[in-house]
Order: C-alpha cells, then structure tokens, then sequence
C-alpha cells in the first residue's frame, strides 16, 4: 500500500508516497522541516481512517503542529493518533519491543522522531559507545522487522552530523546503521530562499530525486504562501 502526502511534488519524489512494509529514512538539520513532512503523513493517513503510532523522543511536542497541519481538535485526533514519549535511550528501546502491543490491525504508519536523538546523547560516555552503537542496530532492525510484518509504514526521523567544513554539507547520525536498515532515505535542507526546503531522495536512486518547497503554517506547499493572507 502506499500513503500519499497529499502534497504533489513530495509524493513524486517518494514514488507515490510511504510505502507499507518499508522502512523510510530521513535526515536533514535542525528546523529543517523533517517533523512536519512527518505530519503531512500523519495527517494523510489520518484522512484515511487508519492509525498511526508516533514515538516522540523531542523535547517539544508534535500535538500542537498537528492540531495546526490537520485543524482537528485533538480529542479527534486521538482517537487515530497514539503519541508515546520515551524518557531516555533504554526506554525508547522498550517501547519498540513493545510495539506489537500497540499495533492494530488499521495501523498503517509508525513514526519515530528522532530515532538517534537519546543515542547521541549515550554517545557523551565513550564506555559504553560500543553497547549503544549495537542497542541502535538492535532498535533499527526491530523497526524494520515490524514494518513487514505488520505491512506498516516505518518513517524514521534523524539528526546529522557536519562531514565537511569546506563544503558545509553533512550526513546523518549513524549513517552506516541507517543506511544497512532503510529501503527510501531522504536529505532535507534548509533552501536559501526564506521558508524554502530542499527535498532529496537518496535512496533508491532514479528521477525525479529532488524538489523544493515552502514551510508554512499548515505544512508544506510548492507555492509560496503570504501567511499575512
């Protein structure tokens, strides 16, 4: 099955949309707009009538976006929307072990955002460096196991890391990790226009890979938008 965005131009570049058995990754800056593709989908499957899990590992939360994106109270939303909220690396893992409790048979999306956020925080301890670099593999495997299983759309959100300072570009946390477990990934970036983002599939290769579009109040649009309007 695949979960458009209902935004034309992401769905190009994503072949359609989400698909469900698949695991997507994607990666860009800080305020780069990942959350809100994100919700695009969230707000696209919940126009479907069919659920979503959202795991929540930030330290604001997604609701009031969401109420914004889809301009629903979320006493609607609740009923679609199951939002979990991890306190720390371990936990997060529990709550992916745990997925199949919360997982019905009209769930179609999983989010989680960001997978690497508590992970790069462990990282701060180098002793055990090698423990969560496994635990990280262990989540993301799991997540890709659930995703077949349960022919669910896995949509994994991710930090980065700068790789060249000449160039300013970067990659993301993990990339090997992410990288062995992701079937799409996706580069988001900050345009040079104001409110423009840059969209780039990386994974699997082909054409169309990239567009650009504008961050607006209700999500994103491929036109620009005067939000004095």
């Amino acid at each position: 099955m695949i979960l458009p965005s209902g935004v034309s131009l992401i769905d190009r570049i994503m072949n359609g949309g989400l698909f469900t058995g698949q695991f997507t990754h994607i990666f860009g800056e800080a305020a780069g707009g990942k959350t809100t593709l994100a919700l695009q989908f969230v707000n696209a499957v919940f126009r479907l009538d069919y659920r979503t899990i959202y795991i929540n590992a930030e330290t604001t939360s997604p609701v009031e976006r969401l109420k914004q994106i889809t301009r629903q109270s979320f006493t609607d939303l609740e009923t679609k929307v199951k939002i979990l909220v991890p306190r720390g690396f371990n936990e997060q893992g529990a709550l992916i072990d745990d997925l199949d409790l919360y997982i019905r048979e009209d769930t179609k999306l999983v989010v989680i955002d960001t997978l690497t956020k508590f992970y790069r925080l462990e990282l701060e301890d180098k002793a055990t460096n090698y423990s969560n670099h496994r635990e990280l593999n262990r989540q993301a495997g799991i997540l890709k196991g659930l995703a077949r299983k349960h022919d669910v759309a896995m949509l994994v959100l991710n930090q980065v890391r700068a790789r060249m300072k000449d160039t300013g570009d970067f990659e993301p946390v993990a990339k090997n990790i992410l990288d062995y477990w992701s079937d799409y990934s996706v580069k988001m970036r900050v345009g040079k226009e104001q409110g423009t983002r840059i969209i780039k599939r990386i994974r699997p290769e082909g054409e169309p890979s990239d567009c650009r579009l504008y961050l607006t109040d209700m999500g994103f649009s491929i036109e620009k938008i005067d939000e004095k309007e």
